[in-house]
């Protein structure tokens, strides 16, 4: 379920895709510079966002889990 917190995994998803487009197009309709200094670029750039967006989405903790520091309640 994404949330507003996965922002940085859209956001580096949105710069992988972009980057890919540019330095893998097969046509030349963009200008050179942007083929072969931004794609790389968005490229370089949007894969270790994508990746630590991913990680913090797969890894934090679910919000109805028990806190990990806690002990169990003491029997009366």
């Amino acid at each position: 379920m994404a949330r507003n917190q996965d922002m940085l995994l859209k956001i580096g998803l949105v710069l992988l895709a972009v980057g890919c487009v540019l330095f893998f197009n097969p046509f030349w309709h963009e200008p050179m510079w942007a083929e072969w200094l931004l794609g790389p670029v968005l490229m370089y750039v949007g894969l270790p966002l994508a990746m630590v967006g991913a990680a913090i989405h797969f890894f934090r903790a679910s919000p109805t889990a028990p806190a990990q520091n806690s002990l169990p309640k003491p029997r009366a």
